[in-house]
């Protein structure tokens, strides 16, 4: 999986799944951004890579 600033990331652990922007990756974790607050989450509960903040259409 190609990962890249502005992606939006799938992350899922346990139940819980969120769609989130990744602001920034580091060796260890990313750092994304999920309802105005930000987050470090390991890689390994990256999901899959739903799409990039450019494209997805505003309602």
């Amino acid at each position: 999986m190609l990962l890249h600033n502005r992606n939006i990331i799938r992350v899922a652990k346990g139940d819980t799944v969120a769609n989130c922007i990744i602001l920034k990756m580091c060796y260890d974790y990313a750092v994304v951004k999920f309802e105005e607050k930000e987050y470090r989450i390991p890689y390994n509960v990256i999901d899959e890579v739903v799409g990039h903040e450019l494209l997805v259409a505003i309602e």
